[in-house]
């Protein structure tokens, strides 16, 4: 395990394999699911506010996102990567085949950019890490209807913490 001590929270081994549907992607259609956002929910704990971001529209098709904080865990020499989903809530698809045939399937927390704000290797919990990422940004983007899920896992893609951070209005 890359994170020693401090107050992140492993997800169990059954879970991991499918920790991007668990941790960034939620379908209110689908069974199970709220499970797997309890748990979510609950690591969330883990380092809420311990980063904070700022946001930028340097042109109306971008967004970069700076962040900083401490990760409130010993990072040992294995280390770690920091990663930022961009998501969108409010997502609707229609299916005119397949199991779901005739249905209408609405979608949150659908990640639609994933970037890696840093690595870091062999740190103190209290160590302040800090990084920036710019995502492309699609027609139609409404910063109302999307965030950040910020996410820190080891080599093996173990997810040790994560944080969601809403846009200001002014996005």
């Amino acid at each position: 395990m890359a994170v020693v001590g401090g107050q992140f929270q492993a997800i169990p081994a059954e879970l991991a394999s499918s920790v991007d549907h668990i941790l960034l992607k939620r379908n209110s259609n689908q069974t199970g699911t709220e499970a797997h956002l309890a748990f979510v929910d609950k690591s969330s704990q883990v380092i809420a506010k311990s980063l904070s971001a700022t946001f930028l529209r340097p042109t109306t098709d971008s967004l970069q996102v700076s962040m900083s904080g401490a990760l409130r865990a010993k990072v040992d020499h294995n280390g770690v990567n920091v990663m930022v989903a961009l998501y969108e809530s409010g997502l609707v698809t229609d299916c005119p085949r397949g199991e779901n045939k005739g249905r209408v399937l609405s979608n949150d927390y659908v990640v639609r950019k994933l970037e890696k704000l840093c690595t870091v290797k062999d740190i103190s919990a209290r160590k302040t890490v800090s990084g920036t990422v710019n995502f492309a940004l699609w027609e139609g983007f409404n910063s109302s209807k999307c965030g950040v899920a910020v996410f820190v896992e080891d080599s093996s893609h173990q997810i040790f913490g994560s944080q969601s951070i809403q846009f200001p209005d002014t996005i």
